[in-house]
């Protein structure tokens, strides 16, 4: 719960509780002083007052005028609580943006040392073919990487401008999974958002140094709906469960190339596969998205303040047996 005006309540609450404190303790004697007199009951009251209102049934007068006066408080701070939602957005901005958005597909190949010669260049050449023959209208972006992010090509129309990064990529250095997924998850959000379908196509043949940190990171790409194709590359059975997990989590699917020979084909149908995915799109004319929902609840506080002087007031019909 968060309040709009916390101001409010700190002032309130003290000034509106010392009077009921004031007139719980003083009111019997300011009673018995002013109003005996002018009417004929006043007395009889009084004495039921005094004679049937035990320490005990007095402080419970106090709590219920106190529990009173904080939700009044409360009331006054307009208190409301947010929670995320999804919803549909009408927009014609957002709509027009969406039909000019294409697919999207990400290919991350792993440029550690261990892929030095026959793999990488395999892989370079796999990857370079599919893009020069593509016959649909996707975007493409490339990231190669070793214990950091080597290159980073987001999404783009322009598969020439890929292709000159596949040629440039180099083996060398380490193996960190969790930076590359966090580029291509920030690249890809925006196109989920507006419900375009994408893909990734990871290539590894080695354990990262970060497994811990990178799996954290396969929920936000199941909930965003991401799939995650991955072409492992050796016979290291550990590595081609790794990698069938990161597929199965994500909703994609793996594929295992034991040799460099083995590999055009596993990336091949891996790139074909992910390609596939991604032009399955439904046209729709409503956008989903997550929002913020902000409920006020000065509404409930008040019902709340209602019921508790209801009680209280029944409470010293029943003690006192007088209801003024």
């Amino acid at each position: 719960m968060t309040f709009r005006n916390t101001l409010a309540f700190i002032i309130t609450f003290p000034i509106l509780a010392a009077v009921v404190i004031f007139l719980h303790i003083y009111y019997p004697m300011l009673y018995s002083k002013w109003y005996r007199f002018r009417h004929s009951l006043a007395s009889v009251a009084l004495k039921k007052i005094q004679g049937s209102g035990s320490r005990g049934r007095r402080l419970l007068s106090l709590v219920l005028k106190l529990a009173i006066v904080f939700l009044i408080a409360l009331a006054f701070a307009q208190p409301y609580i947010v929670s995320e939602q999804v919803v549909y957005v009408e927009s014609k901005q957002l709509s027009e943006l969406r039909f000019e958005t294409k697919p999207a597909m990400v290919v991350i190949l792993d440029t550690s040392g261990s892929m030095a010669g026959e793999k990488i260049e395999t892989a370079k050449k796999v990857i370079k073919d599919f893009i020069e023959n593509l016959n649909v209208s996707i975007d493409i972006g490339f990231i190669d990487f070793d214990h950091s992010v080597k290159q980073a090509i987001a999404p783009t129309d322009d598969w020439g401008k890929v292709v000159e990064a596949v040629e440039k990529a180099q083996a060398l250095g380490g193996t960190m999974y969790s930076y590359p997924l966090k580029v291509a998850l920030n690249w890809l959000t925006p196109y989920r958002e507006m419900n375009i379908s994408v893909a990734i196509v990871f290539i590894s043949d080695g354990l990262p140094a970060d497994i811990k940190e990178y799996r954290e990171l396969l929920k936000e790409f199941k909930d965003r709906g991401i799939p995650i194709y991955t072409v492992f590359i050796g016979f290291e059975n550990e590595g081609i469960e790794e990698m069938k997990m990161i597929a199965n989590k994500t909703g994609g699917k793996s594929f295992v190339a034991q040799t460099a020979r083995e590999l055009p084909v596993a990336l091949g149908e891996a790139l074909r596969g992910a390609a596939q995915t991604i032009q399955k799109v439904e046209v729709e004319a409503k956008i989903m998205k997550r929002v913020e929902v902000y409920t006020p609840l000065i509404g409930y506080m008040l019902i709340a303040t209602l019921m508790l002087y209801i009680i209280h007031r029944f409470i010293v019909y029943r003690f006192s047996g007088v209801t003024f």
